[in-house]
C-alpha cells in the first residue's frame, strides 16, 4: 500500500509544483509543458520496481480520465498554454498504459518511457531554446535540427546505460545494433508522430523493438 500512496503523491507533487511554477509566471509555454512531461514520466519510468502491473495500468487509466477531465475545467494548466494543437496530455498516460499492456520486463518498460520523458521533452526545450535558425516543418508543425540531434543523443545514452542490465537476454552484438540503429529511428518516429503522437509511438516502438530483440533465437 505504501508503494501505491508513494506513487500517487508523485505525480500529485508534480502537479502541485507545475501550478505554482504557472501561478508565479516562472515557466510557460512548451518548458512548463515539457517540466511535466520530463518530471512525470522520469517518475513513473521506475514504478514496475514500486507497484505491480495492473497497478501501473489503472492509475494510467485513472491519469486519462483527469486530463480528459481538465480539458473542459482547466484546473491544471498541464499544456502551459501552448498555442499549438496538440494531443501530447492525452496520448501521454495511454502511452504509459500500452507499454505496460506490452511488456512485463522492468527494464524495458523503464527504458521505453525514459525515451518519451527524456529524449523527447530534452529534444523540446533545447530545440525551442536554440533551434530557431535551423528549423523544419513536418505535417506542418516546427521542428528544429538540434532538437531532433538531442532526441538522438538521449535516446543513446538511455538505450546504453538501460540495457546494460539486460545482457542476461539481450546479447553484446545485439546490443551494438541496437544502441547504432534504435536511436536514429526513434528520432524519425518522433519528428513524424506530431500533434504529441510521439508520446504513444516513441514508447511502444521501443519496447516492441526490444521484445523483438529478446525473443531472436
Amino acid at each position: 500500500m505504501l508503494p501505491l500512496i508513494i506513487c500517487l503523491s508523485g505525480i500529485f507533487a508534480i502537479l502541485v509544483a507545475e501550478e505554482i511554477l504557472y501561478k508565479q509566471k516562472i515557466l510557460r509555454g512548451e518548458y512548463l509543458r515539457k517540466f511535466v512531461h520530463i518530471s512525470a514520466g522520469a517518475f513513473i519510468a521506475f514504478w514496475p520496481w514500486l507497484i505491480s502491473w495492473r497497478s501501473i495500468e489503472l492509475i494510467s487509466l485513472a491519469m486519462l480520465i483527469v486530463v480528459l477531465i481538465n480539458q473542459r475545467v482547466k484546473t491544471i494548466h498541464m499544456s502551459g498554454d501552448v498555442a499549438r494543437s496538440t494531443y501530447g496530455g492525452i496520448l501521454f498516460p495511454v502511452g504509459v498504459l500500452a507499454t505496460a499492456l506490452l511488456t512485463n520486463n522492468k527494464v524495458f518498460f523503464a527504458v521505453a518511457v525514459l525515451n518519451m520523458a527524456l529524449a523527447d521533452g530534452l529534444a523540446a526545450i533545447v530545440g525551442t531554446a536554440y533551434g530557431k535558425r535551423y528549423s523544419y516543418k513536418v505535417f506542418h508543425q516546427l521542428k528544429t535540427v538540434i532538437g531532433t540531434m538531442t532526441f538522438s543523443y538521449v535516446s543513446l545514452i538511455i538505450l546504453g546505460t538501460g540495457l546494460l542490465f539486460t545482457h542476461e537476454i539481450i546479447p553484446f552484438n545485439r546490443y551494438v545494433i541496437l544502441l547504432a540503429a534504435l536511436p536514429p529511428l526513434l528520432a524519425a518516429v518522433e519528428n513524424l508522430a506530431v500533434i504529441g503522437l510521439d508520446n504513444v509511438a516513441v514508447p511502444v516502438g521501443v519496447v516492441l523493438t526490444l521484445n523483438l530483440a529478446q525473443s531472436i533465437a
